[in-house]
């Protein structure tokens, strides 16, 4: 349980980072991080958070190469970011 704490609170500091730079700021760095996200997503079993995080590898990446949908991107965020706040929620 641990574990899977400390995985929410790290997909939770890179939201508020990205909410922090806007998501026009959006880069392939930030395809990585979500990458390594999904494989946790993996691990943990958690089927609906990879159903997120996997079209906004795909946006993030689209959008970083110049030719993606912010405003799609900016609704798998909010869906990312409200998982995280209900799961954090859950856990106390």
């Amino acid at each position: 349980m641990e574990d899977y704490s400390q995985f929410i609170q790290q997909v939770g500091s890179w939201a508020e980072e990205l909410l922090l730079r806007g998501i026009s700021q959006f880069t392939l760095r930030d395809v990585e991080v979500l990458e390594q996200f999904l494989e946790e997503t993996k691990r943990f079993q958690l089927m609906f958070l990879q159903e997120v995080v996997e079209p906004m590898i795909m946006e993030g990446r689209n959008l970083a190469l110049g030719n993606g949908d912010e405003e799609l991107l900016l609704r798998y965020y909010c869906r990312l970011t409200q998982y995280v706040q209900l799961s954090v929620q859950e856990t106390f």
